[in-house]
């Protein structure tokens, strides 16, 4: 249809709607343009920027003079309705979205988007009061009630009911209004575990669904062992660790209930996604899910546009020491972004952290430039919608201590909401002067792929075999170290392209099936650089030994045995040798045998294994397989190995600090350093400098073209 008369259509039928007294929300409806792809909504190429607003939590005589200045601050969106359900249903079958109503026009006078939540995450009184069952069981059997969020039971048959009718009532009205942009799920989804008689109920048809005979459950759970077969699938109880005592559950049973939850998580997501797009056009679908997704596994998900995620790095952690506590985590967002920037070509954070907040053990103020660090850091690393949770400090509440762009008076910038409003427009005046599709050739050369999954996660959190084993600690090394070499990192899957990736690390990769050790065979010998670190390969898919030499799977991929397996008490500590050098050690240890033709990187320097191999590497083809089996105190020993690999492949590698990270983004150079110690920089000749200093100072941003290749 031509301009003209796409034009003469809306005339016609906005005149139409005038004549009947139609609603607001359908007059907007009526100027619906023809549906338009995800690219022109949200280009990936670009970050478009808003902030949370909760026109349900103030008087509507201030909504117009909050949104109208939420866009002289230079936002383009924002973001309504994950709490606000006892507003839109306030009893049971009657809806109000009159204010709602109210609310997406002031946005859209201001000239914001607007972006609409299921508000599926906290219920209104009235269900809880007549239908307590859609609140979940905890392990100690409690039923929970009203009065907080995210206490529902995704099982439960009446809640979803609940749900998936206002989720229908909300895309009726709002799923054609072209001032609505797209739609959230939920918020933070799959938080908690439930033990309710839903739950109970849909754990036995999913475990059916998944061994369809109850004789391959009791083999896959260990049925022989301690009288614990099942005759039939109704006899299965959802295991429970916290009413088993000091006792030991099946560790397949809590593994299969890990995987469980998250796939009732994301059949959740994606029955609303379905549901929503019945009743919308030409809007995005997405969920912001926890940066660390431990219940949740977002790669389950296959009906939603994108996924975004939620980001608070100052939180009373000190990892690097100093003023490191006030810049924040710095593996939090940088493995984020190699994260999710893995699910699709676009994603988004859809709640960073806007100054102080409240629920944390330590709530210290991030330092002077560390939200401008955040905001700089999350547009190098792809992101294509950032927003920030939230506009107004709240003046009462269970978060009436958490900071927003504006103070308690409602108008006044915040000391870190000046900054966020800085930078907003700071990005928004630099990062359109340079533009590049080529990643640069020596970029390319360090590409770095980190093989992760949550099953495999799953699995070593429920047999850590000690208590300073900690999985997420770990990858955190692994991810650092790469990051030091000023490699590219993305995570992949098992049926990814690992070609895709030079260099391929796969920290505690503990479950293997013969094809992935295959897969992985395949690719060193075509040129890749494998690195696999301790606990890889002790088991199969189903979380078993194989009835072979302890390790046997990647035995002869890695050209080592592996001979037994060690970890020390808190407070004891043994030694790992690398030349001169001596790392003390006490969390895990792979004792290796090195095969002929494989070469020793490191050796246990006391106690009965004192001489044995503690990482190894070969070559294999045109590429190299390497093992570092023991978990280091400081990590020095493992980052120095990763990065070995890297030189030895003759790849030229940046030598940065710990939380000083170098990305690029369509042509722009950008290091953010978390740091708490200035970092100096190697700039290629030919580097222009568009932002900051160089030494790069902690909590500061460097940004840089170059016209070679670097």
């Amino acid at each position: 249809m031509s301009a003209f008369r796409w034009a003469a259509v809306i005339v016609i039928h906005t005149l139409c709607l005038l004549a009947t007294g139609a609603s607001a929300a359908e007059k907007a409806a009526a100027v619906e343009p023809p549906a338009t792809s995800l690219e022109t909504q949200l280009p990936a190429s670009k970050m478009q920027i808003g902030v949370f607003y909760y026109p349900e939590q103030w008087p509507q005589a201030q909504w117009s003079r909050d949104l109208g200045n939420i866009a002289k601050l230079g936002f383009s969106f924002t973001h309504y309705g994950e709490f606000a359900w006892t507003y839109l249903e306030p009893d049971e079958g009657r809806f109000d979205f009159a204010w709602l109503d109210t609310a997406i026009e002031l946005a859209h006078k201001a000239g914001l988007k607007v972006i609409l939540c299921s508000p599926s995450a906290a219920v209104p009184s009235w269900m809880g009061d007549r239908y307590p069952e859609v609140y979940r069981v905890t392990e100690s059997g409690q039923r929970q009630a009203h009065g907080t969020r995210a206490e529902l039971s995704l099982s439960n048959p009446r809640y979803r009911a609940f749900v998936f009718r206002i989720v229908k009532a909300l895309g009726e009205r709002y799923g054609r209004d072209p001032r609505v942009w797209g739609w959230q799920l939920d918020n933070e989804p799959g938080s908690f575990v439930d033990y309710s008689p839903s739950a109970q109920q849909a754990f036995r048809t999913w475990l059916q669904q998944r061994y369809k005979t109850i004789d391959a459950l009791n083999e896959t759970w260990a049925g022989s062992f301690w009288s614990t077969r099942y005759r039939r699938f109704s006899e299965v109880r959802l295991p429970n660790p916290t009413l088993a005592g000091e006792d030991k559950m099946s560790p397949h049973a809590l593994l299969d209930l890990a995987r469980f939850r998250a796939d009732t998580t994301a059949q959740f997501l994606d029955a609303q996604a379905e549901l929503l797009r019945q009743h919308s056009s030409g809007q995005w679908i997405t969920t912001n899910y926890t940066n660390v997704t431990t219940a949740t596994d977002p790669r389950r998900s296959g009906k939603l546009d994108f996924a975004t995620f939620t980001l608070y790095p100052v939180a009373g952690a000190n990892v690097l020491g100093g003023i490191s506590y006030a810049l924040g985590n710095p593996t939090r967002l940088m493995e984020a972004l190699a994260y999710y920037s893995s699910l699709g070509p676009r994603f988004g954070l859809m709640e960073l952290q806007p100054g102080q907040v409240n629920w944390a053990s330590v709530n210290p103020q991030p330092a002077a430039g560390a939200v401008r660090m955040w905001m700089w850091h999350a547009y190098a690393g792809g992101t294509a919608l950032l927003s920030t949770y939230r506009y107004r400090h709240p003046l009462r509440g269970a978060e009436m201590y958490h900071e927003g762009i504006v103070g308690t008076d409602g108008v006044t910038l915040s000391r870190t909401g000046k900054e966020f409003t800085d930078t907003l427009r700071e990005i928004g005046a630099i990062a359109p002067q340079v533009h590049s599709d080529a990643l640069p050739a020596v970029l390319a050369a360090r590409r770095t792929g980190l093989l992760w999954s949550h099953d495999v996660y799953w699995d070593l959190e429920i047999q850590p075999q000690t208590t300073q084993w900690q999985t997420w600690p770990h990858r955190n090394l692994y991810t650092q170290a790469v990051k030091t070499t000023g490699a590219p990192l993305r995570f992949v899957r098992e049926s990814d392209r690992f070609d895709d990736y030079p260099f391929l690390v796969a920290p505690a990769y503990q479950m293997v099936s013969p094809q992935l050790v295959q897969k992985w065979r395949d690719y060193v010998e075509r040129g890749g650089h494998l690195i696999l670190t301790p606990r890889s390969g002790h088991k199969d898919v189903r979380g078993h030994f194989p009835e072979a030499r302890f390790g046997g799977a990647i035995a002869e991929l890695i050209g080592a045995d592996i001979e037994q397996f060690d970890m020390l008490p808190e407070g004891v500590s043994r030694q790992v040798r690398r030349g001169e050098q001596v790392h003390a050690w006490h969390r895990w240890a792979d004792v290796l045998s090195a095969r002929d033709g494989t070469e020793v990187l490191a050796l246990y320097a006391d106690h009965d294994y004192a001489g044995k191999a503690a990482a190894v590497t070969r070559r294999l083809g045109r590429g190299s397989v390497s093992y570092i089996g023991v978990w280091t105190d400081d990590g020095a020993l493992e980052r120095s190995l990763v990065r070995q690999v890297y030189q030895r492949a003759g790849v030229a590698i940046e030598d940065l600090p710990l939380g000083t990270y170098i990305e690029w983004r369509n042509g722009l150079y950008v290091a953010v350093n978390y740091n708490p110690a200035p970092t100096q920089l190697t700039l290629p000749a030919q580097a222009k400098i568009l932002l900051g200093n160089n030494p790069l100072a902690p909590g500061q941003v460097l940004a840089w073209t170059a016209t070679a290749p670097h």
